[in-house]
């Protein structure tokens, strides 16, 4: 039987890209900031958390009945040499297994996948440089009908539909490019 419970997705970065929905539904997107200017590391990894736990109460009747998976996106471990990037990693990870481990300690289904995977279905190219995949998956989610504030919140909107398609398939709308095209015209 196909899934009907809520999904959320998370694109974490400082500014965290969110959808949240049902298969089927138009998902909300939106932006949470879990990083401000000035922050000190415990600074963020409490927000974050504290943003999660708030979601999750919420969401308690359907947390509770099992009926609410997070699926995020994957960290990637490769190491990059400048501080600044190894900073944004720090950041990255660290969020991710603040609210994945907060999740999982409440009992909430969470799963990973790799970017490439998600934009590979979801845009019909694994390979594309990430501004040129955002701007894309932006173009996509509006084709849909769907309208993310951003462009981390347009990737949240890729992970949802990759989501949905993966639990619910038959409750997931098409992205094939000649259908979008005709619910563009």
């Amino acid at each position: 039987m196909a899934y009907t419970g809520i999904i959320m997705s998370l694109d974490l970065a400082g500014n965290a890209g969110v959808g949240e929905g049902r298969p089927g539904e138009v998902p909300r997107l939106y932006d949470v900031e879990l990083r401000r200017e000035g922050d000190d590391w415990e600074d963020t990894w409490s927000r974050a958390i504290s943003w999660v736990a708030d979601r999750l109460y919420m969401e308690r009747s359907a947390v509770e009945a099992g009926d609410f998976r997070i699926i995020v996106e994957a960290p990637i471990f490769a190491g990059k040499t400048n501080a600044k990037n190894a900073k944004s990693e720090l950041v990255t990870k660290c969020l991710w297994a603040c609210i994945t481990g907060f999740a999982r300690a409440r009992g909430v289904m969470v799963r990973r996948v790799g970017v490439n995977t998600v934009r590979a279905q979801f845009l019909g190219k694994g390979d594309l440089p990430g501004d040129a995949a955002k701007r894309e998956a932006r173009r996509v989610c509006r084709a849909l009908g769907w309208n993310p504030p951003s462009l981390d919140a347009a990737d949240a909107g890729a992970l949802w539909w990759y989501a949905s398609n993966l639990w619910a398939p038959n409750a997931t709308p098409p992205v094939h490019p000649l259908l979008l095209k005709r619910r563009e015209a």
